[in-house]
């Protein structure tokens, strides 16, 4: 019998990224989560919601206001660009906070290699200057 707090098993969550190209297909336009979804370790789910809300918007009123369809033409791949931009980091920063703990994930070679890639973040001006435009959205 467990005791409270007992773990019996340590195991890593897969992770899913999912996107929807196009995100939209005639007058259906999809937003957010059900347009695309990153693994949560990035925080950018919420971000590419609120960019998409944005873009959508824009291209309503415009249709309404001016009778131009052509940013809701264009709704999918405009917001693809950054969804895409965004896909790639979290990718990249899930597998970098996977590998940089325990060797028993990938083995010691891609912990030291995760490690070297931390200490660079750190380091050099440049890569602390884009990952905090990563973080941040500013990218």
């Amino acid at each position: 019998m467990k005791t409270r707090g007992e773990i019996s098993s340590k195991q890593l969550v897969p992770l899913r990224s999912v996107v929807h190209d196009p995100m939209s297909h005639g007058r259906l336009y999809l937003l957010g989560d059900a347009a695309h979804i990153v693994p949560p370790m990035s925080a950018k789910g919420m971000n590419l919601a609120l960019h998409d809300a944005d873009v959508f918007a824009k291209a309503v009123i415009r249709q309404v206001e001016e009778q131009d369809a052509s940013l809701l033409d264009t709704y999918s791949s405009t917001c693809l660009r950054h969804v895409w931009n965004y896909q790639a980091f979290a990718a990249w920063f899930t597998d970098l906070m996977h590998d940089s703990g325990d060797a028993s994930y990938q083995g010691e070679f891609r912990r030291q290699i995760a490690r070297a890639e931390f200490d660079r973040l750190y380091a050099s001006e440049s890569a602390n200057r884009l990952f905090s435009e990563f973080l941040t959205g500013l990218n």
